[in-house]
């Protein structure tokens, strides 16, 4: 555990100054906020973005609900997000440094919690969602989103074995019916969404040599070798891949315990 927390720590460092540049990192910038479009807001709700980086979505929360407070265990990125608040004259947002496996908070906290691209970078993401069970009042909203791997567990392994070259704080993307039921919704969406290359290395700071594998990987793919589940293509020169989101709410007494 300590291990994998430094290289999250290590990984979120890194990335922070880019995590808000749409020319890196479009995905979670422009791309994403379709996410939790349909997900119900009160203006008298107490948010909890949890793992929230940035705390991208608490910020898009805020102007509908009473508090939105963003946690994450990576201070950079809090800072970030507490700039991109400031500048956008948001006075009801809170940052938090914290872990998401044991959240500083009492049981029945909030009206809605919920983690957007998070569950690829915990170890046992039961534990994490465990937390925001805990945390969330009875009738609770709970909403959970992430890249979602390839249904096939073959090209998953690939996928996922890319996915930690480029940044080793990557645990496992999920399959879209393990993430569903770990999160006990049955609200769920998904879509594919093309990325870049290059930025998306970039973002990560890849080493070069790790880079070279994964650019070596969907070259092969490409040309008709093993698949890696991200589905290449090369757009005038612009090598490209898919990364599929998918989000899942859960509400109310559709909520399993803890």
């Amino acid at each position: 555990m300590p291990d994998h927390s430094e290289a999250v720590e290590r990984a979120f460092t890194k990335q922070a100054p880019a995590f808000e540049d749409p020319e890196f990192n479009r995905l979670f910038t422009v791309d994403a906020d379709w996410l939790f479009d349909r997900l119900e807001l009160a203006e008298d709700d107490l948010v909890l973005d949890v793992a929230a980086g940035t705390g991208h979505v608490a910020r898009r929360f805020a102007p509908r609900v009473r508090v939105a407070v963003a946690v994450d265990s990576t201070k950079a990125m809090l800072d970030r997000g507490w700039i991109e608040a400031k500048r956008a004259a948001l006075r009801n947002v809170v940052f938090m440094q914290a872990d998401a496996a044991a959240l500083p908070f009492v049981d029945g906290a909030f009206d809605v919690v919920v983690s957007r691209f998070a569950l690829h970078h915990f170890e046992d993401p039961a534990v994490q969602v465990a937390e925001m069970r805990r945390v969330l009042r009875p009738g609770g909203r709970l909403a959970v989103a992430d890249l979602i791997c390839d249904p096939d567990p073959a090209i998953a392994v690939t996928q996922n074995r890319l996915e930690r070259l480029r940044d080793p704080s990557h645990t496992r993307m999920l399959p879209l019916d393990e993430l569903a039921a770990l999160v006990g919704g049955t609200d769920v969406e998904f879509r594919d969404v093309e990325r870049s290359l290059e930025p998306w290395l970039t973002q990560a700071q890849t080493s070069k040599k790790a880079a070279r594998e994964i650019r070596a990987a969907l070259a092969a793919d490409l040309e008709g070798g093993a698949l890696t589940g991200f589905r290449p293509r090369e757009v005038d020169g612009d090598p490209r891949f898919l990364h599929t989101m998918a989000s899942v709410i859960a509400a109310g007494t559709l909520l399993p315990g803890p």
